[in-house]
Parts: C-alpha cells; sequence; structure tokens
C-alpha cells in the first residue's frame, strides 16, 4: 500500500511569519516583500519541480505573479493575529508517474479549492529520496465579480434563538431586509435588557432607538472543520484513480478501517538526520519496535487462525460421524419381510443363513451402535476439552498483547518527559540505552516463546487430527468389509436354499416315475 499524507495548517502574522516568504520558499523563487521591505531568495533551493497558480473565474489576471499576489494579500489583512493562507501539504505516492503526479494534483486543487472561489499556489516538490510531495498555499478571502478582495465576514440581523436562548442567524429561515423594512421587518429579534424589555439606546437629533440582535457569520464556509474530512478523503479519491489495487490509499486511520495495526509515530527531520549520522533516534527506535510488533500479532492471528480452521474441522467431521452412526442404527431399526412369503411379516425368531435367529443378529448390531456413539461421544468431550484449551491460549494471547501495548504507552510517556527535561532532543545515555534494548529483547523473547508455543500445540492437533481420521476410515473399512460378507453369505445361502429346493424337486419327481 502506498503512504498517505494529507496535512492542514494555517499560516499567520501572529507566528512572525509572512506569506511572501512561505511563497518564496515554496516556490524556489526569489521574492520581495513590501510590508518588511525583505527580499527572500530561495532560488539555489534544490528539489522544486514546478510551481504554478491557478486563478479562480473572478480574481485578476496580475495575480499570476506570485510576488503581487501575496503582497496584496499582507495589505488586506492588517491584524497583528490576521491569517494570510491557509495551506495544504500532500504526499504523492511514488508509484504515479510525473505526469501523474501534477495532474492528480491540479485535478484535486480545481476541484475541491478553485471552484469554490480559492487562489491556489502550488509547487511540486521531490529531492529523489522517495518522498516526493506537494504544498498548495490557498487563499482565505475570495475575490468579487468587480476582482476586489471581499470580507472574510459579515455582520447580519439575528432571525432566531437557540434551545439556550440566544440569538443566532438561521439561514433556512426569513431574514431582515433593511432595504424593504415593512415586508422583512418581523424577522428581527429584540435585544432584551435583564427585565425581558426590548434595550433601546438614545441617539443625538434621531431620538429613541431600539435595538436588534444581530451576529456575525462567516463569508464561506471555507473555515468549516468538516471541510477537513471531505479535503483528506478527497485527496484519497484522486490518487487511487492512478494507482491499482494492490496499491490503494485510505484517509482513515487503521482503528476506523477496522485494522489491527499500531500506528508508526511522526519521526520529524531532526531524529532522521540523527539516523543518517550513525546515531540512534529514540523516534526512529520506537518505529522499528512498532513495526516488529506489528509483524508478531500479525503472525498471532495467523496461527489463531488455524486453530480455529482446525478445531472447525474436527468438529465437522465428529457430527458428520454421529450422523453417520445415526443413519446406521435407523437402518438396523426399519421393519424388514420375509423374501420367501411375500407380504406376510417376517418371524422375529426365524434362522437367518448363519443359524442365528434374527433378534440375536439385530441386538448385536444395535450394541455396536452404541458403541460407536459411545466412542463418539468421547471423541466430542476430548474436542470440547481442546477447544476449551485453545481459548485460554488465545485469550493469554490477547492478554499479552494489551500488556505489550500498555508498556509500549509506558515507554512513549517516559521518552517525552526526557525530552523536556533534556536540551539533547532525541539523546539518550548508555545505561538507559542498555537497560531499554536488554528490556526490547526480552519481550520479543518472551513473545517468540509464545510462538512456538502455539506452533506445537497446532502440531499436536494435526496429528491428532491424522490418527483420528485413520481411525474413522479403519472402523468404515471394517463395516464395509462385514457388510459385505454378509451379502455374501447371504447369497450363499439363497443358493443352498436353492439347490436343496432342486433336490426335493428331483427326489419327488424320481418317486412319481418309480411309482408309475
Amino acid at each position: 500500500m502506498s503512504i498517505y499524507h494529507c496535512s492542514i495548517k494555517i499560516i499567520n502574522r501572529a507566528g512572525g511569519r509572512s506569506a511572501v516568504a512561505s511563497a518564496a520558499y515554496r516556490s524556489g523563487e526569489k521574492l520581495h516583500n513590501d510590508e518588511t521591505g525583505l527580499t527572500y531568495d530561495f532560488t539555489k533551493k534544490g528539489g522544486v519541480i514546478m510551481n504554478e497558480i491557478i486563478l479562480p473565474e473572478n480574481a485578476p489576471e496580475e495575480f499570476r505573479n506570485r510576488e503581487f499576489l501575496w503582497n496584496e494579500v499582507q495589505k488586506i489583512e492588517k491584524r497583528n493575529d490576521a491569517q494570510f493562507a491557509r495551506e495544504i501539504e500532500v504526499a504523492l505516492p511514488v508509484e504515479m508517474k510525473r505526469e501523474e503526479q501534477i495532474e492528480c494534483v491540479r485535478n484535486y486543487i480545481n476541484e475541491n479549492f478553485v471552484s469554490k472561489g480559492m487562489i491556489a499556489d502550488w509547487a511540486l516538490h521531490d529531492k529523489g529520496d522517495g518522498n516526493p510531495h506537494a504544498h498548495i498555499m490557498l487563499t482565505v478571502r475570495e475575490v468579487d465579480s468587480n476582482k476586489k478582495w471581499m470580507a472574510k465576514q459579515k455582520s447580519v440581523f439575528a432571525n432566531a434563538r437557540d434551545e439556550k436562548g440566544r440569538a443566532i442567524y438561521n439561514p433556512d429561515f426569513p431574514s431582515y431586509n433593511p432595504k424593504d423594512k415593512e415586508a422583512t421587518e418581523k424577522y428581527r429579534i429584540p435585544k432584551l435588557d435583564e427585565n425581558g424589555n426590548q434595550k433601546v439606546r438614545i441617539r443625538e437629533g434621531k431620538g429613541t432607538e431600539l435595538l436588534w440582535e444581530k451576529v456575525t457569520i462567516p463569508a464561506n464556509d471555507w473555515n468549516d472543520r468538516k471541510n477537513a474530512e471531505v479535503w483528506r478523503e478527497s485527496w484519497a479519491k484522486h490518487c487511487n484513480r492512478y494507482l491499482d489495487k494492490d496499491n490503494q490509499i485510505d484517509h482513515r486511520s487503521y482503528e476506523r478501517q477496522g485494522l489491527d495495526i499500531m500506528p508508526s509515530i511522526h519521526e520529524g527531520v531532526t531524529a532522521r538526520k540523527m539516523e543518517a549520522d550513525g546515531k540512534i533516534a529514540d523516534r526512529c527506535q520506537i518505529n522499528r519496535d512498532i513495526k516488529e510488533l506489528n509483524f508478531i500479532r500479525k503472525q498471532l492471528k495467523q496461527l489463531a487462525k488455524e486453530i480455529t480452521e482446525l478445531i472447525t474441522e474436527k468438529a465437522r467431521a465428529i457430527y458428520d460421524r454421529f450422523k453417520e452412526l445415526r443413519r446406521s442404527f435407523g437402518d438396523s431399526r426399519s421393519p424388514e419381510t420375509d423374501g420367501g412369503n411375500t407380504g406376510k411379516s417376517a418371524d422375529g425368531n426365524r434362522r437367518t443363513g448363519d443359524g442365528k435367529p434374527e433378534s440375536e443378529r439385530r441386538t448385536g448390531r444395535i450394541a455396536e451402535i452404541r458403541r460407536g456413539v459411545d466412542e463418539s461421544i468421547k471423541e466430542t468431550e476430548l474436542t470440547d476439552r481442546e477447544i476449551e484449551e485453545t481459548d485460554s491460549r488465545i485469550s493469554k494471547l490477547k492478554q499479552l498483547i494489551k500488556e505489550k501495548e500498555v508498556k509500549r504507552d509506558d515507554r512513549l510517556k517516559k521518552l517525552k518527559q526526557r525530552r523536556r527535561a533534556s536540551d539533547n532532543i532525541g539523546g539518550t545515555t548508555g545505561s538507559d540505552r542498555d537497560t531499554y534494548e536488554g528490556s526490547k529483547c526480552g519481550e520479543i523473547q518472551k513473545l517468540r516463546e509464545q510462538q512456538d508455543d502455539i506452533r506445537t500445540f497446532i502440531s499436536k492437533l494435526r496429528d491428532e487430527e491424522r490418527a483420528s481420521e485413520e481411525k474413522r476410515d479403519n472402523k468404515i473399512l471394517e463395516r464395509n468389509n462385514r457388510e459385505a460378507e454378509r451379502e455374501r453369505q447371504s447369497t450363499e445361502n439363497k443358493r443352498t436354499v436353492s439347490e436343496r429346493e432342486s433336490d426335493v424337486k428331483d427326489e419327488r419327481k424320481g418317486r412319481k416315475e418309480r411309482s408309475r
């Protein structure tokens, strides 16, 4: 599966940032900041593959000039905590060709942002390290039909109250229109004092004026938090159009996807630089531990699946044998007729071909069936015990995994505490590292021993299943032999009776001839 990444950030003045500087860095260009008089030169920055500005219909053409665009943004945003731009950063799957990556980003921008009135300034970065990505800077104001910046929010008369009695604006209800006061006057909400009376104010030269509730509403829904989920899902859909089934990406977490996989943590530039220098960064080590733990959990799930399949197969075989015994028992109790006397009931004490009474033969057959039923019940009880033992083992495995997750959370908590207490980000002492490595190796060794126990148990189940199958086959073979022997004896008895009847007829015929 390809890697999914889509983060949403705000570039504002409160953090001492500049829209012009941010645009210069992402585009790899040299831009001058009219507000501060500084020039930001990132022309020597490597890895910038391409950049472009995409405009909506109302935007003036001069906004294609990156320096002019972001200086204009900084002029209109005068507050100390003003928001300059919204940035969307997305990771581009390496399975896509360069042309597909560019086309995918353009389609994504046009569908989700430019079509809503935002101006998009984006750049594609790729240093050849397997991490191609795109930075998308979006304006936070719309441009009207006169090619002027629109306000981010506006003040309107409230037309409803919520469940707590607060004045609100509901777009689904009629609202007050100052240009049509008479027809819309009833849709205003009066501002009330502590006694529940409408507030008033006295204006010089205008007399007493009634006060009405007003609320501030955003000019658009760009800041709605629900958009984050929409934009993240849309990025996954756009990428998946270019990816095969095995490399599809998903914006949802492992938990939301229903996958029992522990997510890794963000490593960051500092940790990766430490690893490149031959050092061990805690964040990278934690991700390696998580990867190994996920691998072990996957093996445990596979072993549990194999155990379940073996138990199911064995239970099905026992059930089939039980049905076969019941069918045989039913056959033995079915009424029989005397073949030599059609239409008459067979005598329960008549002799069979082997000289035994029919009732005795039937009693022996019933006893044999009962013995088979008793054996089947014993095997069922044995299987029940094996199922209980397997459930107990699986429960222990789940408890073991839960304990490892708790220990992992404790390690993360201790890591954060050490990082706050130490100026050396990501560093650890030699003794701490030895303790950590020893603990990790011990945990992994216990998990591996548990895996060996499960494999031994599965092997034992398979051996018992083979022995049970051989025993069942032998019983079936013996039963077939007995039935064949009975058929042979029945055939011989019939032939003997026929021969005797023939001899009797010949003797009678001879007597008649002699008497004549």
